[in-house]
């Protein structure tokens, strides 16, 4: 599952509210306000926010900053165009990447990496997920395939140099899953990703170093380890951080090496 920062959101009063049984405890799903009146459905799981989504017109459009700020990769590595995302909570990124017209995402396909299957279930309920099934699974465009099982067991089982691009947004409740970042699974993310690809994290972290350990672990697997600061200016609060590795440098606006 992935986990976000949701304190701009007005919580009185709600708008719906649904609970689901889950392998993280009870699923609540339920739909608010913003400080700007714009309805939003979130996904609280084990003590922590881990998915939101806007209503409407507006269901494709990334709730967060950092979902947006994700699209660096393709900044980063123009030609990218296979991503693995572990921790498709509801599979707000995916989302955004399949349904966007912007062109440099065009063509762009993700395999979606999820261990809970009521958390996708979920997803497909109240995030859309169905919706973007139709348009590019396998019966529509082919760009996305959903995986319930272990991210762990999908990077030991991967073909070398699948991927260019990583995506770790994998949380269990509010706390990272510390196991995606041990060194034998960081040197099977290495071998899975092309020459130069890009293994990103999602690091909830208030300053550099709180981000220290997530990059200390990067660091024995990859030669260069940088950190993209995603602070969310419509829900302030947010302590979102991507820290991108890779052994080949990396060049964009905002980044701190670490």
């Amino acid at each position: 599952m992935s986990s976000q920062n949701c304190a701009g959101l007005d919580a009185d009063p709600l708008l719906e509210e649904f609970q689901y049984p889950t392998m993280f405890g009870e699923a609540e799903v339920f739909a608010l306000e913003t400080d700007e009146g714009v309805p939003v459905r979130v996904l609280y799981v084990a003590g922590g926010f881990q998915s939101a989504t806007f209503l409407g017109e507006r269901r494709f459009d990334p709730v967060f900053e950092y979902y947006r700020a994700i699209d660096c990769v393709f900044d980063a590595r123009p030609s990218a165009r296979r991503l693995l995302m572990i921790g498709g909570g509801a599979f707000s990124y995916p989302k955004h990447l399949l349904m966007s017209e912007e062109e440099r995402l065009e063509g762009a396909s993700i395999d979606v990496v999820e261990i809970d299957p009521a958390i996708v279930d979920i997803a497909r309920a109240h995030f859309f997920l169905d919706e973007v099934e139709r348009a590019h699974g396998p019966e529509g465009s082919g760009r996305l395939s959903v995986v319930v099982g272990d991210g762990a067991e999908v990077l030991r089982c991967a073909q070398a140099g699948r991927y260019d691009v990583i995506v770790n947004d994998s949380f269990s409740g509010t706390d990272p899953t510390d196991g995606l970042l041990s060194a034998e699974l960081l040197d099977a993310a290495r071998s899975v990703l092309t020459p130069g690809g890009l293994y990103v994290v999602n690091a909830v972290a208030e300053t550099l170093e709180e981000a220290e350990p997530f990059a200390c672990s990067l660091r024995r697997a990859f030669a260069r380890v940088y950190l993209l600061p995603c602070p969310d200016e419509e829900f302030d609060g947010s302590s979102n951080n991507l820290l991108l590795a890779s052994d080949e440098p990396i060049e964009l606006p905002g980044l701190t090496k670490l």
